[in-house]
């Protein structure tokens, strides 16, 4: 036996004073563990009795789902144990023999459907459905169906325990230990675990063989599970703390708890879920000094990864945040676990991982060698607090599949660990006062001197006629948008919520809500998708899809929006999705805060229309840059970035050729009607102005003003720009804007060849040929596109340390006019033209290089 048992004097001499039972002959189990862990091991033995002898559940009928459990976990301790229970609560010799057989006979159809849900518990708790849960609380009431969650949780927690320490059965017969210990001693405040330094590292390479099934589920389908699980409905109503406040020991809350778990337990099975608690706080406090909280987090994630549990996965990711880790940083870290290449830990620390996989997925694997490699990794005391976690997770991973409970969408452990919550790091952007971003901003001809969001403060210091094009666009949007304002508002909702955009989510609702929308409709819609009204599901799961997953969209879906509300409201629908991600992008990179009393509504400003660029634009060309051929890759490669080669890139630009519109493409002369007269000059061939400007030019003008305005205000190199865009479109799989971004390269100056060398790099995994400021860049522009929650004001600051506050910040609005440009394309799944319909766009030398219009002074000057 790798950990040897006490004598029963021996270990009652290491155990805390008894107020009852002292003395008393102890279990296996608890002889082993007091010698390290005294203080856990009497909490132990506080939750073996209680979820042996109380609670709701009749005697018979919990023995009976225990052994059931432990059936299926080959733990031959717990089933011992459970048919001694068994025989104790009246359960005679033909209905334990019931239990060994198909459909258990002798059992009563409801019991059947408790003894059923044991072995799903066990087996693969996160694929026990709605309905057989809802059938347990037909069967025997809510509480009960609660304690049956609570009683597997313990079970599979208990058994992972025992095979750990390699219990023998021969014991188990004994009747639960009526031992009772002082709580004073016993629990301990919440706090989280002190870091240690991280355990020693080797130079071993990957130490765990790689695990083909485990790397199949990516860390961005984890994140969308996590986002589901924002948005399922718990099993069972969530009490109020004042419901069950009353049953809790004093000092063991001194304030409610937001965290969903504890409302459901303490709600419907206190005196399970309490001693439970005791134990986790005081285990918590003896294990501390030993264990690194960080490495803790990633066995627990490990175990919620192998189990599908993505209510705890969501907790990993908030006890790090809490631990200091930051949004990338936790993302760096949950991504290295989602994949096979573990040797960023040290060889103890993989060993560990592989143990909690193994411990999760192959529980009958598991062997004394396994154990013991543990042990000789970590040494006693340690193994021991890493085993008794890793079995104890499976406590809290059954508890939140049993009941499915709604991950929160705030992090609720800064309360429940009473720890200060970081201050949010500043914009890493100067953000003028209102008055002053008034004066900044060129000259109005009516709505000066309101109060103005955050956007805009944050770019008049540097862009002041980009800034003012911004707010003209925000309005066009928010007010003049042919789709019913309550439907507008609630996709944008949809579109905000999928980028994990807190301020445009609050403006959404606001909007809703001004256009009639009712706290009836804000619950429907917040809620889980599957709730969504009829009425408004098909627009809501395009605009999702558009934002997540836009060249995905079918052709049905959007046939289907054209018959119910036709071609110029499904138009704005794709131009809405297009806004929705350049605004969220913009405004999570720059990390801007909600303004004081906003949110705000929508800006009625007028400025002088010399203030705009309204004229085809494009900044003069830069000297063309050469590719390096004694350079390195300095930035870290994407896991998918390089399966896609440049010649499968090339056919899908032929396929997009090839495409039929979702649309009929307007003529020229339809079109040049609803543009203003500078912008109705020179005809176009762009498909995608046509399709814009022809179908809903209210909203298409103001963004080609903002855009070009922007070109006149603060002109970037254009090789560089479309390279980063390029990237963008690699990005996200948006075929017509790739062939966009080939043709305006040649505008810029490059032949076919250099466009070729050029795109054929950036689709690769060695871009040592580009400077390292270029390659942060391309590397920045993927993470914007991907995953713009993970964006840190560090990264921006580093592309301003690269290109200077000016450059930067216009790149900046640029690469977030990339996620706009490439929702358009494939929303409306545009053909990609066979000429180069840019050719017209000559660039100005410098001699020419036009003024636009100066914006007049500004406002209070």
């Amino acid at each position: 036996m790798t950990f040897p048992a006490l004598s029963n004097s021996q270990a009652w001499e290491r155990l805390p004073a008894a107020r009852q039972g002292s003395g008393a002959s102890l279990p296996p189990w608890a002889r082993i563990l007091a010698g390290e862990l005294p203080r856990s091991t009497a909490t132990l033995l506080e939750l073996d009795l209680a979820q042996r002898t109380r609670g709701p559940i009749p005697l018979g009928l919990r023995a009976g789902m225990r052994w059931v459990s432990a059936h299926a976990n080959g733990s031959a301790f717990g089933a011992a144990q459970a048919l001694a229970d068994a025989r104790r609560g009246g359960v005679d010799a033909a209905r334990v023999e019931g239990l060994t057989q198909e459909g258990y006979p002798g059992w009563s159809s409801e019991e059947r459907k408790a003894l059923d849900f044991a072995r799903k518990m066990s087996v693969t708790s996160s694929q026990v459905t709605d309905k057989e849960f809802a059938g347990l609380v037909d069967a025997f009431g809510d509480r009960t169906a609660a304690s049956m969650v609570l009683l597997m949780a313990y079970a599979n927690f208990h058994d992972r325990l025992m095979i750990c320490l390699q219990v023998p059965a021969t014991e188990a017969a004994a009747p639960p230990a009526d031992i009772t210990f002082d709580a004073a001693v016993l629990a301990r405040p919440t706090a989280p675990p002190a870091n240690l330094p991280p355990w020693p590292k080797s130079a071993a390479p990957n130490d765990v063989p790689p695990d083909a099934e485990w790397a199949k589920v990516s860390y961005d389908d984890l994140q969308t599970k996590l986002e589901t699980q924002r948005r399922k409905p718990t099993r069972l109503r969530v009490p109020e703390w004042s419901e069950f406040a009353g049953s809790l020991p004093s000092g063991l809350f001194d304030r409610p708890s937001d965290i969903v778990w504890y409302r459901i337990v303490f709600g419907y099975a206190p005196e399970l879920a309490i001693p439970f608690e005791v134990y986790l706080r005081t285990a918590g406090s003896e294990l501390g000094p030993r264990l690194d909280r960080m490495f803790g987090g990633s066995l627990f994630w490990v175990v919620t990864r192998a189990l599908d549990c993505p209510y705890c996965m969501g907790h990993c990711e908030m006890n790090w945040e809490v631990a200091g880790l930051s949004p990338a940083e936790i993302a760096d870290r949950s991504r290295l676990l989602a994949g096979n290449d573990w040797s960023s830990f040290s060889p103890a620390e993989q060993h560990a991982l592989a143990f909690a996989r193994k411990l999760t997925q192959a529980l009958a694997k598991v062997s004394p060698q396994d154990v013991a490699q543990v042990v000789n990794d970590f040494g006693p005391a340690r193994a021991a607090g890493l085993l008794l976690n890793a079995s104890r997770y499976h406590y809290m991973t059954r508890i939140s599949n049993g009941f499915q409970l709604t991950l929160e969408s705030d992090n609720v452990f800064f309360d429940y660990y009473n720890v200060k919550r970081p201050v949010s790091e500043p914009p890493p952007v100067p953000v003028l006062t209102s008055d002053e971003a008034w004066k900044a901003l060129p000259k109005v001809v009516s709505g000066a001197g309101q109060p103005l969001p955050v956007w805009v403060r944050a770019v008049a210091g540097r862009l002041p006629r980009t800034a003012a094009a911004m707010l003209q666009l925000d309005f066009a949007q928010r007010t003049k948008s042919p789709v019913e304002p309550t439907l507008r508002a609630k996709m944008r909702w949809v579109i905000a919520h999928a980028n994990r955009c807190e301020y445009t989510q609050a403006d959404a609702l606001a909007d809703l809500r001004r256009g009639g929308g009712t706290d009836a409709d804000i619950q429907a819609l917040t809620g889980p998708s599957s709730l969504w009204p009829e009425a408004d599901r098909e627009p809501l799961e395009f605009a999702k899809l558009l934002t997540v997953a836009a060249p995905t969209i079918p052709d049905s879906l959007f046939e289907s929006l054209r018959q119910r509300f036709g071609d110029k409201p499904v138009a704005a629908m794709v131009l809405l999705g297009a806004y929705g991600n350049f605004q969220d992008r913009f405004l999570l990179g720059l990390n801007l805060p909600m303004e004081e009393g906003g949110p705000l509504p929508p800006l009625a400003v007028t400025f002088t229309d010399e203030v705009f660029q309204f004229a085809p634009f494009v900044p003069p060309n830069n000297p063309l840059p050469v590719l390096r051929t004694d350079g390195e890759t300095i930035v870290p490669e994407a896991d998918d970035w390089a399966s896609t080669s440049y010649g499968t890139l090339q056919t899908r630009l032929e396929s997009q050729r090839n495409r039929k519109p979702r649309l009929p493409v307007p003529v020229w002369d339809d079109v040049k009607k609803n543009l203003p007269p500078a912008m109705a000059a020179r005809p176009t061939r762009i498909v995608w102005n046509l399709v814009c400007s022809g179908y809903v030019p209210e909203l298409a003008v103001p963004w080609s003003i903002a855009t070009r305005t922007l070109w006149t205000e603060a002109p970037n190199d254009r090789v560089l720009e479309e390279s980063l865009f390029w990237i963008q479109t690699r990005a996200i799989g948006c075929n017509y804007c790739m062939g966009h971004c080939e043709m305006l390269l040649e505008v810029a100056g490059l032949d076919s060849q250099g466009i070729a060398d050029r795109t054929s790099r950036l689709a690769g995994a060695d871009w040592s040929a580009f400077e390292p400021r270029e390659q942060r860049a391309y590397a920045y522009a993927r993470k914007l596109s991907r995953t713009p929650w993970d964006l840190t004001p560090e990264d921006y600051r580093q592309l301003e340390k690269d290109y200077g506050p000016k450059e930067a910040l216009s790149l900046y609005w640029w690469l977030c006019r990339g996620l706009y440009m490439t929702r358009v394309s494939d929303g409306f799944q545009l053909p990609l033209e066979r000429e180069n319909v840019f050719q017209y766009l000559r660039p100005m030398p410098p001699t020419e290089s036009p003024a636009p219009a100066a914006a007049p002074a500004g406002n209070g000057k």
